[in-house]
């Protein structure tokens, strides 16, 4: 999508724009811009023109105020316009109908970004709140009701325990999810998670888990979250010195963590009952898991998995290599391309581009596979919507 303004060309925001440009004072003009603030208040925002048209607004006495995220990849900072006679300025853009996109105002490049105050609707991630642009044809799923404007998700469904130090020279917490109504007569299936305590507190996965058990839309199940050192710092080892095919990482999950987890809990102790997830750099780990370990998983969940990675390394694998008895969901956002711009090699940034490559090869050796593509982009609010998905195509209560 272009990351310039587009003409608005709907009736609310235009009716509004036309009668304060033709106010012949600014203290009416500025009359207008509140009444039109008070007005949303009441009603609601973002302002949609039509199935694919929004308006941001921005009041404040700032000179300018420009807006970053999904719709410039994260690495443009594009103007809002400043309505003259008035404190507000306006951002406007054509977006798909279903497109679901995150976002920060900004001052200036050098400048600490922040949400859209007048946006109720919010999703997170390891730097904090965004805001969120869901479009018009955009189904928000009520299992996140409580959770729109920012809430992250509860230990209190948890349990917590230590890994100890083994082919890794560090030890790793992890999380336990039962469900329910857990019991040792039950043999059940286990999904493990990377980047455990971000699917805890930004996609609320004990929470969803809840509510799908409880629907009967899967079966009940237990979940892992592992979560590996230095979470969001710079500090090594950290998530990029485990997911970036480490051999080392795949021996600690298969040989010392599975076996762990079994001894502990009812588990189905076969490759049928186990599915590993990621996302991003943690969806090309959990590729590579099961693609390495077809006897300990058979299924993997990657989203927006960073399949580009060390030139495609995962990708030519698979592609060079005999066909495994896997099954794979992948998925990506089409608002995917420019990933990690400022530290990623430029021709990896690509995450929309390298998930088709990887798509392609997978078809090409005959892999049983789902693939998706979202009008989203590299965010919790994508991964938490459409693991569901995921979650009840692996483990739906009608699927044999």
């Amino acid at each position: 999508m272009k990351t310039e303004q587009v003409k608005i060309s709907g009736n609310f925001f235009e009716s509004y724009l036309e009668k304060i440009n033709h106010a012949d004072t600014n203290e009416k003009k500025q009359a207008l811009a509140d009444e039109l603030i008070n007005q949303l208040s009441q009603t609601s925002y973002p302002i949609f023109e039509n199935d694919s048209t929004v308006v941001l607004l921005y009041k404040g006495n700032e000179e300018k105020v420009g807006i970053i995220g999904d719709m410039t990849d994260w690495e443009n900072l594009v103007q809002l316009k400043k309505i003259e006679g008035t404190d507000l300025f306006y951002y406007g853009g054509n977006f798909e109908p279903t497109a679901c996109l995150e976002y920060w105002f900004i001052f200036s490049m050098d400048s600490f970004p922040f949400t859209d105050s007048l946006n109720k609707y919010k999703s997170l991630n390891g730097l904090g709140e965004l805001s969120e642009l869901a479009m018009p044809g955009y189904v928000r799923h009520s299992f996140f009701t409580e959770y729109e404007e920012g809430k992250k998700g509860s230990y209190s469904r948890v349990q917590e325990m230590n890994i100890p130090a083994g082919v890794l020279p560090y030890e790793h917490t992890i999380h336990v999810y039962l469900s329910h109504d857990y019991n040792d007569e039950t043999k059940y299936p286990v999904v493990y998670f990377q980047d455990g305590r971000d699917y805890i507190e930004f996609a609320v996965v004990p929470h969803v888990l809840d509510e799908l058990i409880k629907a009967k839309r899967v079966k009940p199940l237990i979940a892992v979250f592992v979560t590996p050192p230095n979470l969001h710092q710079p500090k090594v080892p950290n998530r990029m010195t485990e997911y970036g095919l480490s051999d080392d990482y795949v021996q600690f999950f298969v040989n010392e963590l599975v076996p762990f987890i079994d001894s502990k809990y009812s588990t189905q102790q076969n490759p049928d009952g186990r599915l590993v997830v990621g996302d991003s750099f943690g969806g090309l780990i959990s590729a590579y898991i099961s693609f390495k370990h077809p006897e300990v998983f058979k299924m993997a969940y990657s989203q927006s998995g960073y399949h580009s990675f060390n030139d495609d390394k995962l990708i030519k694998l698979i592609g060079s290599s005999e066909k495994r008895e896997i099954r794979l969901f992948v998925d990506v956002g089409t608002y995917e391309k420019k990933v990690g711009a400022t530290f990623l090699p430029d021709k990896e940034t690509n995450f929309s581009e390298g998930n088709r490559r990887l798509k392609k090869v997978l078809e090409e050796k005959g892999y049983d596979f789902m693939y998706k593509e979202y009008y989203e982009g590299h965010t919790w609010g994508n991964w938490r919507r459409h693991l569901i998905d995921a979650l009840i195509y692996f483990f739906g209560e009608n699927r044999h």
